[in-house]
């Protein structure tokens, strides 16, 4: 290492360069520095030390397809190898085979196998459900951590839509931690990694940070440079044949020996640590269905316009474990490798591809019945229904913190033009000294592109999360930053138009004997017209109702998209 390089260097896959400032940040310290950090029970004090103890909770989600037995063995690792596992909250989001329950086990139930509870064989049945229902809830009650600290999601593999529609129900598991952790199903993890990853958070000096990186393969765990500390980092950044930016699968490039977590300009879903409130601002897209790495960029510009930056550690905090692979995992599916993955659909692969283009402005490729599809019927021309396509998204497009043009600056690439020209990758080239791009830090982390344009027609309904009561979960009454006592509760219930909507504009003072009464009203207009039929009507009500319906085209059935998924 340079005599120069005092704040280590990076490694972008072809060259090395020297690491000119810490954490990449010209403007540390200045006016336009980022928000300082605070704690959900202790409001950010300035100039005072901002304290997390044993206490802070940490969430983990892990979605997993069909591998219960390595989530398991992640699941224990991850108690076993934190200093404080009380802390721990791990959320599983489980896709098995219900029929199959030897060869393809639920995370949860191969865990407690493996802390030495395992159910009971039942004989098949439903004579036999409730002795087995019993039998299920004692292995909860006494497995460790099972019922105090293990949430579990569970639906069967064949309604599975690849791994962002998996992460999006953790929306249903999340409850009021501080800190949040995104990790794949077959991971390990350093010593005290709990106290570690929140010092190097911490560390960032920004309030919406996330530490985020390829992991390292756990065969290279405690395998140490003879020079410094090596990362895995992504660098490239190419176009793909869609016109979408995309990140390679692999780390391409690493830092080295740096000594405050770098700015980064792509992010790994495998290992994601932030605080919470980036799961309900920037939320899983369910709608990005049967995608792989084409939607990482996209969720990238989403988490980045809206004022969130991601950071590579300074050392290994998880490691991916690619050894003692499941036997489904070893059959012929379409993964890269052969292995069993979700059941693929190509018409909703197409729909999630039109709609990351959409969300980044890309013309090229697609037409305008796709655009039309994403509006309730269009604004004039396909400009006007990109627009207002766009505008629907709502919380899942892009924020109002950032432009895309400024993202598009700071990742040094270029997207196509309609014509499918003068798109350009970064190649890894200035990976190491990225600047960080300010913002106005009076707009909300949760402020749309479009808000108050009044360009949706259709807008995007927010996703629940019923396990969550702070205030980032919708009313924004979390401190702006810089010791202020300001918040966004004002800005958080802003509608398409723009205008506030207070508390007694959308509470309700109807009395509910009135709306009983209208039901009772609408059960008997229904009931006339459709039950109540003499025996003359119901003899020709077949061939009636051919004929009636027979005036109105017959709607071919369409792939699913987001609007038949608009109410997950």
């Amino acid at each position: 290492m340079s005599a120069s390089s005092k704040y280590g260097r990076v490694f972008d896959g072809s060259s090395f360069e020297d690491v000119t400032h810490p954490i990449a940040s010209n403007n540390e310290g200045g006016a336009y520095a980022p928000i300082p950090p605070t704690n959900n029970n202790n409001r950010y004090r300035y100039n005072n030390k901002l304290l997390f103890d044993e206490t802070t909770q940490i969430f983990v989600s892990i979605p997993h397809f069909r591998d219960g037995k390595r989530c398991a063995q992640t699941v224990r690792r991850l108690f076993d190898m934190a200093a404080h596992p009380d802390r721990v909250v791990v959320g599983l989001v489980e896709q098995t085979d219900s029929t199959s329950t030897d060869d393809d086990p639920t995370c949860l139930m191969e865990y407690c196998a493996l802390m030495g509870h395992q159910i009971k064989q039942h004989e098949p049945g439903i004579i036999h459900l409730a002795e087995r229902q019993a039998d299920y809830d004692a292995v909860l009650q006494s497995c460790p951590r099972a019922s105090t600290q293990i949430r579990s999601l569970r639906f069967h593999h064949f309604g599975s839509k690849g791994p962002v529609y998996a992460r999006s129900f953790t929306r249903k598991l999340l409850g009021n931690e501080e800190f949040c952790m995104e990790i794949d199903a077959s991971m390990d993890f350093v010593h005290n990694w709990d106290v570690a990853v929140i010092e190097q958070w911490k560390s960032t000096n920004n309030e919406y940070a996330l530490l985020s990186n390829v992991p390292l393969s756990v065969k290279d765990k405690g395998v140490a440079s003879s020079i410094a500390v090596e990362v895995p980092r992504q660098c490239d950044i190419k176009i793909g044949s869609e016109g979408v930016p995309l990140f390679e699968t692999h780390a391409d490039g690493k830092t080295i020996g740096i000594t405050l977590p770098l700015l980064s300009r792509t992010y790994s879903p495998s290992f994601v640590f932030s605080k919470c409130h980036y799961q309900t601002n920037v939320p899983q897209d369910p709608f990005a269905v049967q995608l792989l790495n084409t939607e990482q960029f996209p969720h990238f510009a989403r988490l980045w316009t809206r004022g969130y930056d991601v950071y590579t550690p300074t050392f290994n905090l998880v490691y991916k474990d690619n050894s003692d692979l499941h036997p489904l995992h070893h059959t012929a599916g379409h993964g890269e490798k052969g292995e069993k993955k979700w059941p693929r659909n190509d018409n909703e692969r197409r729909d999630a591809h039109v709609r990351m283009k959409v969300m980044l402005n890309i013309h090229h490729g697609i037409t305008n019945s796709e655009i039309s599809s994403m509006t309730a019927g269009g604004s004039g021309g396909g400009g006007g229904r990109m627009i207002t396509a766009r505008a629907n998204l709502g919380i899942y497009g892009l924020g109002r913190r950032r432009t895309l043009d400024q993202l598009l600056q700071f990742a040094s690439i270029a997207l196509p033009d309609s014509e499918f020209r003068g798109q350009y990758g970064n190649e890894g080239k200035g990976c190491a000294n990225l600047n960080w791009v300010p913002y106005d830090k009076s707009i909300s982390p949760r402020a749309n592109l479009f808000d108050g344009t009044g360009k949706a027609d259709d807008l995007e309904l927010e996703p629940e999360f019923p396990l969550r009561t702070l205030p980032d979960a919708g009313d924004y009454l979390f401190p702006m930053g810089g010791g202020s006592d300001v918040t966004w509760k004002d800005q958080a219930a802003v509608n398409q138009r723009g205008i506030p909507q207070t508390e007694a504009a959308v509470s309700s003072n109807v009395p509910y004997s009135f709306v009983f009464l209208l039901w009772v009203l609408g059960l008997y207009v229904w009931y006339a017209s459709f039950v109540n039929i003499g025996p003359n009507d119901r003899r020709g009500s077949s061939r009636t109702g051919r004929r009636v319906l027979s005036k109105n085209p017959v709607r071919k059935k369409a792939p699913l998209s987001e609007r038949a998924l608009k109410n997950i």
